[in-house]
């Protein structure tokens, strides 16, 4: 099953022969039936394709997002004959008018601040030596769910900052905990975003940017705005219901996995076509 499919290496040629995409590199050729495909994400330069390609996935609702050397994704090609029921977006735009915003908002961070604890607990079956400092995080995370869940959020005027003070308390207690355990690369001290220097933030943010695709191409097969969120800021450019419905899937989807690559990621200044893979 090759339900989205990512290319990272330069050089590589993307072509279609009957029902299947091919990808040429190296003097080798890999088929991947076009009816398994939902997306197909482009995260090097150098990876051309044709324009029957286009045409092809076009045809099958398959879409296409171009990612820059930030890991941001910077393209989104789809067909015309996408999700076209002009009303959910008009249901979408109304609704982020509406108080109910505060709810759903503090009911996205409880989720991510849940699997950001069960990321914590899940390793800490392997990692028993450090159970103490993950029970007491995770002591943390749930006193600070607490706080979302007993909180009549739409009575509150500024329920935003609050909201990303709790997630702000969160995040730092996580991370802080993934490197007491020893659980992210040697060479990682703390989460960073954009222009990361170590290895273990390097594989974070290539992780968060196919996790961004995957979420991006749902979000425009259920016909709403991917531009128009209801938690993070709106501004020109900025996915923002991209962001706020990734929030719940980072910990569980991206870091997990990251943490069971970190011996392989460990000695090394950037990330290799293998662990790409």
């Amino acid at each position: 099953m090759h339900a989205h499919l990512t290319l990272s290496e330069y050089g590589q040629f993307i072509g279609v022969t009957s029902e299947c995409l091919t990808v040429k590199h190296e003097g080798l050729t890999r088929e991947y039936p076009l009816n398994r495909l939902k997306s197909v994400q482009i995260a090097k330069r150098g990876v051309s394709f044709s324009s029957d390609v286009i045409i092809a996935c076009a045809n099958r609702g398959i879409k296409f997002f171009i990612q820059d050397f930030k890991n941001e994704t910077i393209a989104s090609i789809s067909g015309t004959g996408q999700h076209a029921v002009v009303r959910v977006r008009q249901n979408q735009f109304e609704f982020i008018k509406t108080i109910k915003v505060a709810s759903l908002s503090a009911s996205v961070i409880a989720g991510k601040i849940k699997n950001q604890r069960a990321t914590l607990l899940y390793f800490k079956k392997y990692h028993q030596q450090h159970k103490a400092t993950i029970d007491k995080t995770a002591e943390q995370l749930n006193s600070l769910l607490t706080q979302i869940k007993y909180r009549k959020w739409q009575d509150f005027d500024k329920w935003n900052e609050i909201l990303l003070g709790i997630e702000g308390q969160a995040a730092s207690r996580y991370w802080q905990c993934l490197v007491a355990c020893d659980l992210m690369p040697d060479d990682f001290k703390n989460r960073i975003g954009r222009q990361a220097q170590d290895v273990g933030n390097k594989a974070l943010n290539y992780g968060y940017a196919i996790l961004t695709s995957y979420i991006w191409n749902a979000l425009l097969n259920a016909g709403l705005e991917p531009y128009c969120g209801f938690f993070h800021t709106q501004r020109a450019g900025k996915p923002s219901l991209v962001l706020d419905m990734m929030e719940e899937y980072r910990a569980w989807v991206v870091d997990r996995n990251i943490i069971k690559l970190r011996t392989q990621l460990n000695g090394k200044s950037d990330l290799t076509p293998a662990i790409k893979k």
